[in-house]
């Protein structure tokens, strides 16, 4: 009797300590190196980096996280002449996203989030900076412990969608 009162009180201990498995957790970091499609100025892709600490947690529900973006892509564009001319154009900004942890899975993350940030254009006739909005949702397949696929759709940076590898630390 002892041995079974200890099993079911053990049982029940393992069940209320034990957590949702989840990709993207409190106090995790993720990374992305990807390459996306730009939304202006061309068609060669925008080379981008990310990255995010899962901060808050929003109950069962989800997981709120704060990080950044930054962004490369060479710009093309026709002048009157309809020549093509080539600029760099750079994109850092501020980012938050809430992970969807309505579904118990440890190799799938889907979020979506906003931020801002500052793109500084290097046109021959414009050189200046303008404040951009960063609106994307996005997902997350590790097929590894702490590497995988990341893929992201909106306006977000330079780009309108960006793919590439996702690193968790």
């Amino acid at each position: 009797m002892k041995k079974l009162s200890f099993l079911l009180v053990f049982l029940f201990a393992a069940m209320t300590a034990t957590q949702a498995q989840h990709v993207f957790n409190k106090g995790d970091l993720a990374f992305n190196a990807g390459i996306g499609i730009p939304h202006s100025y061309g068609i060669i892709p925008t080379i981008n980096f990310s990255g995010e600490f899962g901060a808050i947690p929003t109950g069962d529900v989800g997981l709120v996280s704060f990080g950044g973006l930054a962004e490369f892509q060479l710009g093309q564009y026709n002048d009157i002449y309809y020549v093509t001319k080539t600029f760099p154009r750079f994109f850092v900004g501020a980012r938050a996203a809430w992970h969807v942890h309505a579904f118990e899975s440890d190799v799938f993350d889907a979020y979506g989030g906003v931020g801002f940030g500052i793109g500084i254009s290097g046109k021959s006739d414009y050189y200046g900076s303008s404040v951009e909005p960063d609106i994307f949702v996005g997902g997350r397949w590790m097929f590894a412990e702490n590497m995988g696929l990341f893929a992201e759709l909106g306006y977000s940076g330079f780009s309108s969608v960006k793919f590439g590898l996702t690193f968790g630390l």
